[in-house]
């Protein structure tokens, strides 16, 4: 299967996943439920990370203590009485992640993998994803569907633990249910977005990836999907952080995805306004989300109706869509990654 295959199978996936999510996440409530952690520490690298962070406040949210996002090569400094460390890798081979997990063991943990049948589930305790496999290098529904589990895992948590009412936990499932019901004509929209853009796509030399919040940390994944797929050089930020000083480099080569907040949203204006300057000067700048007034053929409003914390799935799905679709037409080949792992040992073989 290709990785436009996977993009397609989002849907189906992330909804098992929402209906299926008493059972898939009750290995982490029972955890949670003995240790009753007052922090916890989430371990990954790669789209497994960007999908940690993206997770990171709505977990901070429902269950209303500290979570930390770090890589696997940069761990934390372990601090409270009762951490619990999650540790996650979707293809559950990642040498560094197990290498993180054999260093960090004497904490209370569990790991996280998308796969049943890998290194870190043949050496530790642990829990699934329940994204099936996905071959493709660059992932997509296991990235997707690593912030539902996740977000799922804590909101599972808060009402076993009553750290959430039965209403506010219907009010949280109910938007996760919203937003999934309308992903499928979502990836049809953004397929028809990159078919209206897709000559302009193949222009891009390098470009600016900018969100806000969590949409911030789609930025991040959309980002690392475009590097890795089109090979073109790409930059992820914050909004406010994007102001001062990288913005500088704007020019007539330097393109543009934006993911825009909701309309009330205090910073909307401004950044529906960064995006029309952007356009002013290189016509390689998309919105992705945004109101009425973003409605040139470059825009792909998804998204929008959506709470923040389920937007992450439709914010993605341009970048996944182009990463999956553009390298075909521009005939690009990447076999680099084999290469430097057969250097590097990036990921876990069997001898």
């Amino acid at each position: 299967m290709t990785m436009y295959d996977y993009c397609l199978e989002q849907p189906k996936v992330l909804k098992d996943i929402l209906a299926n999510r008493a059972e898939y996440m009750e290995p982490f409530v029972q955890r949670f439920e003995q240790l009753r952690p007052d922090r916890i520490y989430l371990i990954a690298s790669g789209s497994s990370l960007n999908a940690a962070l993206a997770a990171q406040p709505f977990m901070e949210q429902v269950l209303g203590l500290e979570v930390q996002a770090c890589a696997s090569s940069c761990l934390p400094v372990v601090r409270g009485e009762r951490p619990l460390l999650i540790f996650i890798s979707q293809g559950g081979n990642s040498t560094n992640t197990v290498a993180a997990i054999q260093k960090m063991q004497q904490h209370a943990f569990i790991a996280l993998t998308g796969v049943e049948k890998c290194r870190i589930n043949d050496l530790f305790d642990h829990m699934l994803i329940h994204c099936g496999i996905e071959t493709a290098g660059p992932k997509t529904k296991g990235y997707t569907s690593t912030v539902l589990t996740l977000c799922l895992m804590a909101l599972e948590a808060a009402r076993a633990c009553e750290l959430k009412t039965q209403a506010e936990y219907e009010e949280y499932v109910n938007g996760f249910q919203g937003a999934l019901d309308a992903l499928e004509g979502e990836i049809a929209q953004a397929r028809a977005w990159y078919d209206r853009n897709e000559e302009s796509l193949m222009k891009l030399k390098k470009c600016f990836v900018v969100g806000k919040h969590t949409g911030a940390q789609a930025a991040r994944e959309s980002g690392l999907k475009l590097q890795e797929t089109v090979l073109i050089p790409m930059l992820s930020y914050e909004f406010e952080e994007y102001l001062h000083g990288p913005s500088l480099a704007i020019d007539a080569e330097m393109g543009g995805f934006y993911l825009m907040p909701e309309k009330s949203d205090p910073d909307y204006e401004r950044m529906a306004a960064l995006v029309k300057f952007h356009r002013n000067i290189c016509p390689m700048v998309y919105a992705v989300g945004g109101g009425e007034d973003l409605n040139a053929p470059q825009d792909c409003p998804i998204g929008v109706d959506a709470p923040w914390y389920a937007r992450v799935y439709s914010w993605c799905l341009p970048c996944q869509i182009t990463g999956a679709l553009l390298p075909d037409k521009m005939g690009i080949v990447e076999d680099l990654f084999d290469k430097l792992d057969e250097v590097l040992g990036i990921k876990y073989k069997k001898k």
